[in-house]
């Protein structure tokens, strides 16, 4: 007999299309296949029969084969991709020009850097794309199925809902399953569920469903196959990660590139004008075209890409150092912005290792908290290293007492009998060295008190009846904080050789947060990123874990998320401190819902069911010893335990951030000077530069300017913002008045150059001294932009970037000098330039603090939208049309920074929140433990 199941809950939150994304990788397979089948005594004979061949062919039509479908990106789309970028197009542009005029340096020049820009590109997606899907080899290859009466090993992709599969200790689960006979099964739901306790199936309650991708830990059993390949829990959460709308860039580099294309833009205006103006003039078409092609070069900030992707390499190689592995880069630029960081518990927050609480303990008035957590050693099994309980109860017995060895020695154990589903207890005979013989037993507590008639050794407790109120009431409390509970009863001989047992007390166990968590977590709040927990255990202990990490007691469980509206949902996950008893759906909307709500997230886990979630956040992180899935979906592969290394990821991430914003400032502000200039001047006066020299300018410029990677720089206290408007204000001041020292020098430097001078004169000399002017003030600019608030010498840049800055500079004065480039340079020239552009340096760097707050003057910071969905948040916080007029006290002199330089100084050294000590080479800090222990 088949019952329709009712009907999913729908896979993504918003957006639709899976329906049809569905249909689209399984063919024609029915949406709706997971008719499953009842299970009731009197039909389990007949399930039992299994499939025949026929039958289980005709289904395998139908729902198709049991495994996970992936979507197929060939690489030529990845390629062509790299090529249609508005960069990119503006090179091919820049390169079409270069081959009309017959230029064929600027062309071979401008190639190679296309080249490079989507070689870069086309590996990081690439290698992005091959990496292997987790949940995919989580499948058995093999398994064994009835078919035709008989059971045969059989591909586990051609299992078919209907089937009767065996499985035994060690085996996975291939697919979502029902328990049908055979032994009751222990199974590892940890990869699922996030739970460290095995569950055991069926339970107490009668449920029996067994999901794809646990580990069978012990029982020999027999099941029916429910649900196959992507309809079941599993395949949900593939599908999720499949599904995910995580933008393949950062927010960072969305900025930078939104900048650079409106800066393209305004350029390409100029090229328009520029063509009228000098076709106007009577100009040959091909020295048209040869002026607008050193423009077009400039527009573009050719090695951007090059060099940004060198920045967050370097860095990548910088936090591997710190125990932490980049698999993509963008994650370098997003974790510094990171607002969000929803964490798993098990692995994550906890040892993942049950711990016994000793200071819990309860007992009996007439035993001591020592002797039950003895006793319960004692009934432990020393060598059944596949049972948690076990384990945990000598671990902890050793570590609460020195003398352990001499302690269990004690005793000598004659007889063991070890836990079964069906006695749920343990019970050891043994003979004390003073005390004599000794039965003791551990395990659930009504099995404790009294057994029952259950096979096993029975038994009822002579205090029994006084206690088993108190027990309860213990027993509930202790559940309501999280902890699992066992009994522990001791007993003496009698006379007759019987026993008589007697209640002595409860042990509680947890999952315990680690030593560093508490700490850790503090000091990511401090850093101004709020912390979630969302795990799949039970809502009792998440809030016990998150009382003890200081985390908050706003747990609720995964009901809430369901069934609800958008603005309310919004509410309930913006305001909850975490989720438990969560699917790896719940995870996955939660991520959603807090992105739609303008949050970076952040998502940590380590198991099959934290994948999804890993996938969509803008900063997925695997934490150590996750799962193949964790790994594959994550963007950071965490190689030591606890949460301290994500701590350092931000504040090393957040220092490239600085050093990797410094530098587009300075690229920016630079491709602003040299359009301006170079437009400026063929307006003006139809002065042209040859392109060659404005390509080897951009490009040994940005070379240079590799160095900056490994920059002194202090990370930020709150998450770094990028944003558009005001990156484009600052560079626009930048760029103007590096704009109005290359005109004054242009138009005024006869008269500081030496009489002698062919400055202006000849127009090839004109040309080499104007470049050899524009490329030291370029190169110069870099101490400018690195502290864009604050004078140049408030921070000390690292040495290799002043070294490099130096030589690049006297490179260029030897390539003009001695004529290598064009026509030679007097020396005396090139130091008249090399004054003019010193000084300027110093104007600029006074200038730049009263100019930029005196334009950011004009433009109020909007309200933060973080918490709010982005539409709502146009429309609540919409700007107040208030004119800005130009008034005396809008110009901020700036310079009562130098009297209050002190006082600033004082608060980055005393910035204990989110920095530690940095080595003088940039290198990322290492968080101190309370014992004062690297962390990391």
């Amino acid at each position: 007999m088949e019952k329709e199941a009712p009907k999913k809950e729908p896979l993504v939150s918003s957006g639709g299309g899976v329906d049809d994304y569905i249909c689209d990788i399984c063919g024609d397979a029915p949406m709706d296949p997971e008719q499953e089948i009842e299970i009731k005594p009197e039909l389990v004979k007949d399930l039992m029969k299994g499939l025949d061949s026929g039958t289980a062919a005709e289904k395998l039509e139908a729902y198709g084969p049991n495994e996970i479908p992936q979507k197929v990106v060939r690489w030529y789309t990845i390629l062509l991709k790299q090529l249609t970028s508005s960069m990119a197009i503006m090179i091919e542009i820049a390169m079409t020009l270069a081959a009309a005029v017959q230029e064929w340096e600027d062309f071979a020049i401008i190639g190679v850097l296309l080249t490079i820009n989507a070689s870069i590109g086309f590996y990081e997606e690439y290698e992005a794309l091959l990496k292997v899907e987790g949940i995919k080899s989580a499948l058995s290859p093999m398994t064994a199925v009835k078919r035709n009466g008989e059971f045969v090993k059989l591909p586990t992709a051609s299992l078919v809902p209907g089937d009767i599969i065996f499985l035994r200790g060690g085996d996975s689960v291939p697919a979502d399953v029902d328990w049908l006979d055979g032994d009751p099964m222990s199974v590892d739901t940890a990869a699922l569920t996030g739970e460290p306790f095995p569950r055991k199936y069926p339970d107490s309650k009668g449920n029996r469903r067994v999901l794809s991708g646990c580990m069978v830990v012990s029982g020999n059993s027999y099941l029916l196959v429910q649900r196959t390949g992507i309809f079941t829990e599993m395949g949900s959460a593939t599908l999720l990660m499949q599904q995910s709308t995580k933008p393949t860039q950062s927010v960072f580099e969305r900025s930078i590139i939104e900048v650079c294309e409106l800066v393209m833009a305004v350029a390409v205006l100029f090229l328009v004008a520029i063509f009228l103006v000098e076709l106007k003039r009577g100009e040959e078409t091909i020295e048209i075209l040869t002026a607008c092609l050193a423009i077009l070069i400039a527009s573009v900030p050719v090695a951007l890409p090059v060099v940004m992707q060198v920045t967050l390499a370097l860095g990548a190689g910088e936090m591997a150092k710190q125990q932490a592995i980049v698999t993509h880069l963008t994650a370098m630029q997003e974790i510094a912005s990171m607002t969000m960081l929803c964490s798993d518990k098990t692995g994550t927050l906890t040892t993942a290792k049950i711990q016994v609480f000793y200071d819990q303990i309860w007992t009996t008035p007439k035993y001591t908290k020592a002797q039950i957590l003895e006793w319960a050693a004692v009934a432990s099994n020393p060598h059944a290293d596949d049972d948690p309980i076990d384990v945990a109860m000598l671990r902890s017995y050793k570590d609460t007492f020195d003398d352990y060895d001499a302690r269990i020695k004690c005793y000598n154990v004659t007889k063991f009998v070890g836990f079964t589903p069906e006695v749920k207890r343990t019970v050891a005979y043994a003979t004390h060295t003073s005390q004599g013989d000794i039965k003791v037993s551990k395990g659930l507590l009504d099995k404790i008190l009294e057994t029952g008639d259950d096979g096993g050794d029975a038994w009822t407790c002579s205090n029994a009846k006084e206690v088993r109120a108190t027990v309860e009431k213990v027993d509930e409390e202790m559940s309501l904080k999280g902890y699992k509970t066992l009994g522990v009863a001791v007993g003496t001989q009698t006379r007759s050789g019987g026993w008589t047992m007697e209640f002595a007390g409860i042990v509680p166990m947890l999952d315990p947060p680690r030593d560093d968590t508490k700490w850790v977590i503090e000091q990511i709040k401090q850093c101004g990123i709020a912390v979630k927990m969302i795990t799949g255990d039970h809502q009792n202990i998440a809030s016990e874990t998150a009382r003890l990490i200081g985390l908050g007691d706003n747990i609720l469980h995964r009901e809430k998320l369901t069934g609800r509206e958008s603005d309310e949902k919004d509410i309930l996950v913006r305001d909850a401190d975490g989720f438990a008893q969560v699917m790896p759906r719940d995870k996955n909307d939660v991520v959603r819902v807090l992105q739609s709500l303008n949050y970076i997230v952040g998502m940590t886990g380590d198991g099959v069911n934290d994948a999804p979630a890993l996938k969509q956040a803008h900063i997925g992180i695997a934490v150590e010893g996750s799962t193949d899935a964790a790994r594959s979906a994550a963007d950071i592969i965490l190689t030591t335990e606890g949460l301290a290394p994500i701590f350092t990821a931000v504040l090393e991430s957040r220092k490239i951030f600085q050093r990797v914003n410094s530098y587009v400032l300075y690229r920016i502000s630079a491709t602003i000077q040299i359009v301006l200039v170079l437009s400026i001047l063929i307006f003006t006066v139809d002065q042209t530069i040859k392109a060659l020299y404005i390509i080897l300018l951009a490009l040994f410029n940005d070379l240079t300017m590799i160095t900056i990677s490994y920059d002194n720089v202090i990370p930020s206290r709150s998450p770094d913002q990028p944003t558009i408007n005001r990156l484009l204000r600052i560079s626009t001041v930048f760029g103007i008045l590096m704009t109005l020292e290359s005109l004054l020098f242009y138009f005024f430097g006869k008269f500081i150059l030496a009489p002698s001078s062919k400055f202006r004169e000849s127009d090839r000399y004109t040309q080499s001294l104007l470049y050899l002017q524009i490329s030291i003030a370029i190169e110069a600019m870099i101490f400018i932009t690195r502290v864009p608030e604050a004078p140049f010498y408030s921070s000390r840049p690292i040495t290799s970037l002043v070294l490099s800055v130096v030589v690049a500079n006297v490179a260029v004065t030897l390539l003009v000098t001695t004529g290598l480039l064009g026509p030679k340079i007097s020396p005396g020239d090139a130091a008249v330039v090399w004054l003019y552009d010193i000084i300027w340096f110093v104007i600029i760097d006074l200038l730049k603090i009263p100019l930029t707050m005196t334009v950011e003057n004009f433009f109020p910071p909007q309200p933060s939208n973080i918490g709010v969905r982005t539409a709502e948040s146009t429309a609540a916080h919409a700007p107040v049309d208030a004119p800005h007029t130009l008034a005396l006290p809008d110009i901020d002199a700036g310079y009562a920074f130098l009297r209050d330089t002190g006082a600033a100084i004082g608060r980055v050294f005393t910035f204990n929140a989110c920095t530690t000590d940095s080595a003088a080479d940039g290198t990322a800090p290492v968080p101190k433990a309370k014992n004062g222990a690297g962390v990391v």
